[in-house]
């Protein structure tokens, strides 16, 4: 079950449409079930009366095509208990009710809130337990008494805490039903013995939490495995960012007018044009948009013409020497020779007065440590973003150095050249690639091999 968004205007309102669009676009990728008004919904920052607005969209726009279960906690158990009660007049099915918040009661206290809501409220009850947002755990004794209360049905976890997660599963097996709500801890909560999930990815990927849970039920573990971990970095983005900021921006690039969250959990604010990159990447890998359509590498650099187009002409100076290799991942053109010729005056002018985007960046194995002979490297396609930057002069300035090191160990390299010798590096690799690993491994490969075409000797 998703923990629907709520899509908000510039102005702050609600965008009915929009909220229209998310509940219509979860059931049909399968939700067996909706959670408006809840910690994703961002409660928090609504009146109770915009509460009740919502959950009155909400069973509109469900038309009794899935059940709701509403977020109805609130500060007091008063105000907890009547809008409760609301929603059990509206015909929702189920209410989830966070722990109190701000001013944190005892064990007892947190028991008879709960217990007053089961029984006064009209619904079936689901607790909830959140503590990064509610100062403390529901502890697991507290859960097993409530668990007794009749119209108390289930409780959601969302702390995070696998072991907290077993032992409810273990205490509470055959009572009530343990909810996870910790997207990444999904695959171990179903596995332990957990039949349902409330999550703010679901908004999203409800589609592959539903496959991962059939493939474990029927115990194709390594394939829910599989499944779980390509989601994994999608969901813990969304948890890390605070939920309803990078939900709503996958669903605005899926087309879906998830709008604005409310300030200070604004989007603008909150999510960087890097991290809105990396999520739109998750969602291509993922399937659930189109890629990007990319320009191939560049498979045959010719360096001395690269450094044509970034205004540097060598020529055919004495002692310069030329490589190219490639791969799958990575293409890459070398130039090496004198530091006192051309190419030392082409290493100086490319570290000073390089093109914007293909700025050149000296070697290193780390800070401190440049690789010899000195050796410079510089993008052949534009870098537009942070996050292109971070994977160039990363895992591929990464993947140089090791090359260069490896050449320098087996002694390949003469020893002249380690110290008379400048060498320049223009690679071409996709921005996009999200292995960093892959592009070190895929990098070195190539530079050792176009430095073997160098130095071959």
């Amino acid at each position: 079950m998703p923990a629907l968004v709520t899509p908000f205007s510039r102005d702050g309102d609600i965008n009915e449409d929009g909220f229209k669009q998310v509940i219509d676009y979860t059931i049909s990728k399968g939700v067996t079930g909706v959670v408006p008004a809840g910690t994703t919904g961002e409660f928090s920052y609504m009146r109770t009366e915009e509460r009740k607005k919502l959950l009155k969209l909400t069973v509109e726009f469900v038309d009794g095509r899935v059940p709701i279960v509403a977020g109805t906690g609130q500060h007091s158990t008063k105000d907890t208990i009547e809008l409760t009660k609301y929603a059990a007049d509206l015909g929702c099915d189920a209410a989830l009710v966070i722990s109190p918040y701000y001013l944190r009661p005892v064990d007892k206290g947190y028991y008879e809130h709960y217990a007053d809501v089961a029984s006064k409220g009209e619904l079936p009850l689901i607790l909830y337990n959140i503590p990064q947002c509610t100062l403390g755990p529901l502890n697991s004794n507290v859960v097993e008494d409530l668990a007794d209360i009749d119209n108390v049905v289930g409780i959601k976890d969302s702390s995070g805490n696998v072991p907290y997660l077993l032992e409810l599963i273990q205490k509470l097996k055959g009572k009530i039903e343990v909810l996870c709500g910790a997207d990444e801890a999904f695959l171990s909560a179903v596995v332990a013995g957990s039949n349902a999930a409330i999550m703010a990815s679901a908004n999203v990927i409800p589609h592959i939490w539903l496959e991962v849970m059939k493939l474990a039920r029927s115990n194709k573990l390594e394939e829910a495995a599989k499944l779980q971990r390509e989601a994994q970095t999608f969901a813990r983005m969304v948890l890390k960012y605070g939920a309803a900021p990078p939900v709503k921006a996958a669903l605005r690039m899926m087309g879906i007018k998830a709008g604005r969250s409310r300030m200070p959990l604004n989007t603008g604010g909150t999510l960087t044009p890097e991290v809105k990159d990396d999520i739109r990447l998750e969602l291509e890998k993922l399937g659930v948009i189109e890629k990007h359509k990319h320009e191939p590498i560049q498979k045959d650099i010719q360096i001395l013409e690269v450094l044509e187009n970034q205004g540097i002409t060598l020529g055919h100076s004495a002692g310069l020497m030329t490589s190219q290799a490639s791969n799958d991942t990575i293409s890459v053109g070398i130039v090496a020779g004198p530091k006192t010729g051309s190419i030392g005056h082409a290493f100086v002018k490319l570290l000073t007065n390089a093109k914007t985007g293909h700025e050149g960046l000296t070697v290193i194995l780390e800070p401190n440590l440049p690789v010899k002979p000195s050796s410079l490297m510089f993008p052949t396609r534009r870098i537009t973003s942070m996050r292109q930057a971070s994977l160039f002069y990363g895992p591929v300035q990464s993947g140089a150095a090791k090359a260069m090191a490896s050449f320098i160990e087996s002694g390949k390299i003469p020893a002249n050249s380690l110290t008379e010798d400048v060498a320049i590096m223009a690679l071409d690799v996709d921005l996009d690639s999200r292995d960093r690993r892959e592009v070190v491994t895929a990098t070195q490969q190539a530079v050792e091999t176009a430095l073997a075409g160098i130095w071959r000797s």
